[in-house]
């Protein structure tokens, strides 16, 4: 017996350790689109990290993108090298070709009008994803933004979310632009989180409101989104917003900073997929109004990281990087340098900086600085300025986007395995068709493909009055004719006796 839990345990950290798609960061301030190329010796980086610190940086990194924008890299699963970057318009494998100038549509505008495809500036994505169902393949997700006005000031929506398909040992584009939502939703935000079961994602997609999100599973059916609404938020439109998940997967951090500088807290269910117990946070007498405050959170999810701009007034003063202990609710301002990404091992927290050699000339040393320990609370996080130097400016005008591959199944959780090798295990809210709805005691549900469901009908008080099984993915039922006409609930309900998907079906015999 001791040997077989040897063999297991061994089996779950080789399997943790090889999950290395999120290790590297494409880092730098390079366009080597243009004629003139790079000013030398400023190019693009990759930082490369393992599962405890940074491994190595490739400084002489063609990558044919301007990596100080939103951008987002994808790496080997065992080796953790670079196969793809992207900021979201661009596409590029890790030979810096080029597999897409621009992903969005033809009939997406070029955001604020920029000729130049490696400068697009998205909020914060895209991501990428591996398929659950095939380890050749990969996702790309990622907003396609417009600048709209819609009667309650200027803002930027995310018109379509959608995502583009890689092949992995060639590195190229199999295809682009495959729509998933076509709903304003909050621009380039995404966040996603493993599943319980150790093998799919939770994608989230904030939505145009504060209460809003769109949450679906990503399983090697695909993907499929359902909106959801938090009663305890506020209705109100967002501007520019930040979404992570913690290490752990079970907290998300939601702040929405164009306009009000609102942070919401919740508390994620990995198995369920459901966001409770929600926190708010009131920043807005410390951050100043129209600030890009782009940030960061702290591993475990306690601390946010985020920028200020340097402006007068006794609760504004001081630009630069401020902490804010969600469990306290203390802001604490403790360097002039600007910007914040946390490592994809989820162990620091970098920012780039500079030594200044020659103030008259601009001379200087290009540098990072690095929180140590950012889950502590300022002063005990550990934060060394000008820890490494470097060659090429390390910009972060806004943070890498990455998911936690390294997250495994949830023990003793319902979800914690798979029941079978094509059996998807559904979310709540689960996309399906009711029809004829009224009914006149025969219906049809219609899913996205057959599942070991149960379908059960309830009252207005709740209380069921008749149920049966899930015989098809498409395939008509029969209503008692104890039942009478009236609006009833139907409830999909999944083999744990959750409820995974919900409708209105009125009853009319007529």
């Amino acid at each position: 017996m001791k040997i077989n839990f040897i063999f297991i345990f061994f089996a779950c950290i080789l399997r943790l350790n090889a999950q290395r798609e999120a290790d590297c960061l494409a880092v730098g301030y390079c366009d080597y689109s243009l004629p003139q190329g790079c000013n030398i010796p400023y190019g693009s980086s990759i930082y490369k990290f393992n599962i405890d610190s940074l491994e190595s940086i490739n400084e002489n990194a063609g990558l044919n993108l301007s990596t100080s924008y939103s951008r987002a890299a994808f790496s080997d699963n065992t080796t953790g090298d670079l196969l793809f970057a992207s900021n979201g318009w661009r596409l590029v494998n890790s030979q810096g070709n080029i597999l897409a100038h621009k992903l969005w549509r033809a009939d997406i505008p070029w955001p604020n009008d920029n000729y130049d495809s490696t400068m697009v500036l998205n909020s914060l994505g895209p991501l990428f994803l591996n398929d659950p169902g095939d380890s050749t393949k990969a996702y790309l997700f990622y907003g396609q933004y417009k600048i709209m006005d819609l009667g309650t000031g200027v803002r930027k929506y995310d018109v379509l979310f959608t995502y583009a398909y890689l092949d992995i040992p060639t590195q190229s584009l199999i295809s682009k632009n495959n729509v998933l939502l076509d709903e304003l939703t909050a621009p380039g935000d995404m966040q996603a989180c493993r599943h319980a079961n150790g093998r799919d994602w939770w994608v989230i997609k904030p939505g145009r409101y504060e209460d809003e999100y769109y949450i679906g599973i990503l399983s090697p059916s695909g993907l499929l989104l359902e909106k959801i609404t938090i009663p305890e938020a506020t209705h109100r439109e967002q501007g520019e917003t930040f979404t992570y998940f913690n290490q752990e997967g079970n907290r998300l951090i939601h702040f929405t900073g164009k306009e009000n500088k609102y942070l919401y807290g919740y508390d994620f269910d990995r198995c369920r997929g459901s966001l409770s117990n929600m926190e708010f946070h009131d920043l807005s007498d410390s951050l100043q109004p129209g600030d890009w405050t782009a940030c960061t959170i702290s591993p475990d999810g306690s601390k946010l990281y985020i920028r200020r701009s340097s402006v007068p007034g006794p609760s504004l003063e001081g630009g630069g990087t401020l902490q804010y202990d969600l469990e306290t609710g203390a802001f604490q301002h403790f360097t002039e340098i600007g910007n914040v990404q946390l490592t994809p091992n989820y162990k620091n927290i970098l920012m780039g900086s500079r030594i200044i050699v020659d103030a008259a000339s601009d001379s200087s040393i290009q540098t990072l600085s690095t929180i140590f320990n950012p889950n502590a609370p300022y002063p005990d996080f550990q934060f060394v300025e000008n820890s490494d130097t470097v060659i090429n400016i390390t910009g972060f005008i806004s943070p890498s986007n990455f998911a936690n591959f390294r997250l495994g199944k949830l023990l003793g959780s319902p979800c914690d395995t798979i029941v079978s090798g094509v059996q998807v295990i559904l979310p709540k809210g689960l996309q399906f068709g009711v029809f004829p709805n009224p009914s006149n005691g025969v219906f049809s549900i219609s899913l996205p493909k057959n599942q070991q469901l149960r379908w059960e009908l309830s009252n207005t008080l709740g209380q069921k009055v008749c149920s049966g099984a899930i015989t098809a993915a498409e395939a008509s039922y029969n209503i008692p004719n104890v039942v009478t006409n009236g609006l009833y609930v139907l409830s999909l309900v999944n083999e744990y006796g959750e409820i995974v998907g919900v409708k209105k079906l009125i009853i009319n015999k007529e």
